[in-house]
């Protein structure tokens, strides 16, 4: 027997399975559609089945409340955001760059999806939600600059506590205006500062351009 042979396929869905994958993508794809367009309080179940073009009983199928769904919608955004940034962000040798381009990106869900963060500040446990979806990929760079002696830091899951943090509540400023636009650059500058990075190198390494990023593919 070969190794090919003894590893079997997998069973293909059937057309049940793949029709409930499928109405579940269209309600939170629906959500989320109408949370960027008209914020959460406004949400209701019955335009959510409508504009996925299902029963409105269908919901229950999948959501045990508007709360649920509008939840599972944010999970599935900040995951996808954290993946296309993190990945990108891993991308560059420096783990400043990296750093600082993780950061601004997640400040700028701010400016991007202002009705989306608006929802998300506003929910219960956002902030634990925020930072399991950051941890992952934050804790590869601060592990890697560590590593390589390019930043000076002691305990690395009190820096990660810390970072998530301060990002979480500057995207709170940023939308309530207490924090201006220039929020992205001073935090990015800050952060790389607290790791041990020189003052000018680390104005230079906030203020590159950051390069283009697709956060909305698959919405």
């Amino acid at each position: 027997m070969t190794d090919q042979d003894a590893v079997a396929d997998p069973e293909p869905l059937g057309r049940r399975e793949r029709r409930k994958i499928e109405a579940r993508r269209r309600l939170l794809s629906a959500a989320r559609r109408l949370i960027a367009e008209q914020g959460g309080e406004e949400l209701r179940i019955g335009d959510i089945t409508a504009a996925a073009d299902l029963g409105f009983g269908t919901f229950y199928n999948y959501f045990e409340s508007k709360d649920a769904i509008v939840e599972a919608v944010l999970a599935d955004v900040l995951a996808s955001a954290a993946t296309a940034i993190g990945s990108r962000a891993l991308e560059f040798e420096d783990p400043a760059e990296t750093a600082s381009f993780s950061y601004r990106r997640f400040l700028r869900f701010a400016h991007d999806e202002p009705e989306l963060a608006a929802v998300l500040t506003q929910l219960v446990g956002a902030e634990d939600l925020f930072e399991s979806s950051l941890l992952p990929y934050a804790r590869k760079t601060l592990e890697r600059g560590r590593d390589s002696g390019r930043f000076l830091i002691d305990d690395i899951e009190l820096c990660l506590t810390s970072i998530a943090a301060a990002a979480f509540a500057a995207i709170k400023g940023v939308l309530s205006g207490r924090i201006g636009p220039d929020a992205e650059f001073s935090g990015a500058e800050m952060m790389l500062r607290g790791f041990g990075v020189g003052f000018d190198e680390a104005r230079e390494i906030a203020h590159r351009d950051l390069p283009s990023l697709d956060l909305r593919a698959g919405a």
